[in-house]
């Protein structure tokens, strides 16, 4: 087995076919690694590696094993092998590891780009070089498989032409029998000739165990195949021939039996063993903290996926999903996995909300109380827009969150529910759903209420919103809200720059705590409070020291967002203390609203005013508290992605500052995706370059090592 080995590896090495496949894999892998890694500033190379495997090996690898077997058919230099004192098995994987040592070389030095990689940012090492094992194994399979094949004709060309027919019909198998309406026969292709699928199992971040197992024993049965095929040669035609002819026929059977059987095997391993979470930030592994709420919940659960089962045609976003959802499974026996095809079944959806969910999104339902929640696919995914490329990146994973979040709300105890209502009628504002989300995730059930309709704010009432009113309220919807407050409750106050006349009502609730609104909109001469290249308006104001600005006012978090925000005052009022939360510089002034444009430039002298404040009134029992902000715009997601989420942290802190919550739920923060590595122009260029010398230098030292050969 050496000497074939030492034979066939030289002869790759010093004829120009060895350096010509290393050179094209190595040129094919630069291209794709500037697209995905220097373009693209990924620091994952398992895109090129994907890319190579899948259109780059589908032709090189052919032309690299065309010769192995039919060459040396055509040549009759076979005989003198098939009569030496070797068995089969020693030529056949021989040669095999000849080829597999000059498919390696390139792999080794795609093996020391992560490596590289570390001086422009951190790297995801696990990932990468599970990555590269699923890439090098997904090549020993078709080398074995192309071996198997050049043994079918003297004709090396028409051996590459079936290996590459072979390879292409196996890699994009999964475009067709995913349409066939027969799972049996969708379920016997997957598990036999899907190749592209496992490679990808192997560099999506889950490692997937079926198929480390499948590469390996497709290719233990493809070099068995070989050595059958060769044995048949080897004999001459006779009785005992006949012996050995039913012999190999049988110990095929038995091989192909036996691995098809490991694969199935493989596929029985429960999930929660099979699969691997080799990303840095445990994307598709449940945290400790879920676990626990997990294995704690005694009521029956469903969670209702929106998609099709094992669908290969989902992104590589939905089945993290899928995979995610399943572990929940895993942990609990009430907790139940369903899929619902969207396209069979839209009705099902209406039955627990009246909005459009998109395609992956689930609906986590308590079938004991019949509580549900839905958590749509937009939700479970951080994105932010290069509003240059205009190109759309996942910032963040948070699949785990919503799930956990969805699991307790829907098994919370009635009466632990805290009950938010938002007033409506006087053409509010909306929170962005991030910050709805917010709300939902600390278990408070969010209900919209009329003052016209009811006179009076429900007992129940844990939270009262007021947002942004564009038009006053009567004096009957300013006395219920006041009844309320002197009860004791508790209200969230935002306001709006751009008013119909005055708000009188409105300003009689303000009034309860000695404050005031200004008119106007703040404007900052203070170059550093507001953000660069926009008007003044768009403030960046100072935070203050409270419980409610913690996570937001250190220089490492930044800041916070609030544009065209109006002036807020206060005046020393009994049992009233006031808290400023955020505030201007001392050279903001207030420029004045008018009907009459050029009234729009009368200024105020410059000073600090109030942007945020926390009002606390002690009543005769408890206290009521008020938290005012004078930007309606400040709790909007465009706001909040401005400043890279402290406004959302404002916004939760507010919440936790204003209910008394009776269960704290577990919060299961996003993980955050891979940060993009840092790549000046220039040593993106260099690295081009080098890219092009390794090519380069690999095709003229194969090319001077075969013309020196030719010369002797």
């Amino acid at each position: 087995m050496l000497a074939i080995f030492k034979r066939d590896f030289k002869s790759y090495m010093h004829s120009f076919i060895g350096p010509l496949f290393i050179g094209v894999v190595v040129a094919l892998f630069s291209l794709f690694f500037i697209m995905f890694n220097l373009l693209g500033l990924s620091n994952n190379i398992n895109g090129a590696l994907y890319n190579l495997g899948y259109w780059g090996l589908m032709f090189t690898i052919p032309i690299l094993c065309m010769r192995a077997f039919s060459e040396e058919r055509r040549s009759k230099t076979d005989q003198m092998i098939l009569t030496a004192p070797v068995s089969v098995y020693s030529i056949v994987i021989g040669k095999f590891l000849a080829i597999s040592t000059v498919f390696a070389i390139p792999t080794a030095l795609f093996c020391i780009v992560p490596v590289v990689l570390t001086k422009f940012g951190t790297i995801p090492f696990i990932w990468n070089y599970t990555s590269l094992l699923g890439f090098f194994l997904y090549g020993i399979m078709l080398i074995a498989i192309c071996l198997f094949i050049s043994n079918l004709s003297d004709n090396p060309l028409i051996c590459a032409v079936i290996s590459i027919i072979t390879i292409v019909i196996c890699n994009l198998s999964v475009n067709f029998y995913d349409k066939s309406n027969s799972q049996v026969l969708k379920t016997i292709l997957a598990s036999t000739i899907d190749f592209s699928t496992r490679m990808a199992n192997m560099m999506t971040g889950n490692c997937d165990i079926t198929s480390v197992v499948y590469f390996i024993t497709v290719t233990i049965l493809f070099l068995f195949l070989t050595v059958q095929i060769i044995q048949k040669r080897r004999y001459s035609v006779s009785k005992k021939n006949f012996s050995i002819s039913a012999y190999s026929t049988v110990s095929i059977i038995v091989m192909i039996s036996v691995v098809i059987a490991a694969n199935m095997a493989a596929l029985q391993i429960p999930d929660t063993f099979r699969e691997i979470d080799v990303t840095a930030q445990n994307i598709y592994s449940l945290s400790d903290a879920t676990k626990n709420v997990v294995t704690g919940i005694n009521d029956d659960v469903t969670l209702y996926f929106f998609a099709k089962e094992d669908d290969n045609n989902n992104s590589t976003k939905d089945q993290g999903i899928e995979k995610v959802l399943k572990h929940y499974t895993a942990l609990n026996d009430h907790i139940k996995l369903e899929y619902i095809d969207p396209v069979i079944n839209p009705q099902l959806a209406k039955k627990y909300t009246d909005s459009d969910i998109n395609y992956s999104s689930v609906i986590v339902v308590n079938e004991n109380t019949g509580r549900s929640r839905v958590v749509n696919y937009n939700d479970m995914y951080e994105t932010s827009v290069n509003y240059q490329t205009y190109q759309q990146t996942v910032t963040g994973y948070d699949t785990e969150g919503e799930i956990t979040y969805a699991l307790q709300y829907v098994c919370l105890p009635e009466d632990k529910l805290m009950k938010a209502y938002v007033v409506t009628g006087h053409k509010e504002g909306n929170f962005s759903d991030s910050f709805n989300d917010v709300i939902s995730k600390d278990n408070m059930d969010i209900t919209e209420i009329s003052l016209l309709t009811t006179t009076e704010i429900p007992s129940d009432c844990d939270l009262l919103i007021l947002n942004s009113p564009a038009v006053d309220y009567n004096e009957q919807e300013a006395d219920a809200v006041i009844k309320y407050l002197d009860n004791g409750g508790n209200v969230l106050i935002t306001t709006y720059y751009q008013t119909n006349g005055s708000l009188d009502n409105f300003g009689k609730i303000l009034d309860y705590y000695g404050v005031k609104v200004e008119p106007g909109v703040l404007m900052e001469n203070d170059s550093n409070r507001y953000i660069a290249s926009q008007t003044p308006y768009y403030l960046l104001p100072v935070v203050g020291n409270d419980d409610i600005t913690n996570g937001v006012n250190s220089e490492t978090t930044g800041a916070v967002f609030t544009p065209l925000s109006q002036p807020l005052s206060y005046t020393e009022k009994d049992g009233v203390t006031v808290t400023e939360l955020l505030t201007t510089s001392d050279s903001a002034y207030i420029q004045y609203l008018s009907a009459n444009a050029e009234d729009n430039l009368q200024m105020s002298n410059a000073g600090k005013w109030d942007i945020g404040l926390k009002a606390v009134k002690t009543l005769d029992s408890g206290s009521s508290t008020a938290v005012i902000y004078s930007s309606a715009d400040m709790f909007t997601d465009q706001a909040d992605q401005m400043v890279h989420g402290n406004n959302l942290i404002l916004f939760g802190n507010t919440l936790k500052s204003l209910v008394s919550f009776d269960v704290e739920l577990v919060t299961i923060p996003s993980k955050a995706a891979d940060s993009p590595i840092t790549m000046a122009g220039q040593t993106a260029i260099f690295f081009m370059l080098i890219m092009l010398l390794t090519v380069v230098l690999i095709f003229a030292s194969g090319l001077g090592v075969w013309i020196s050969r030719r010369k002797r």
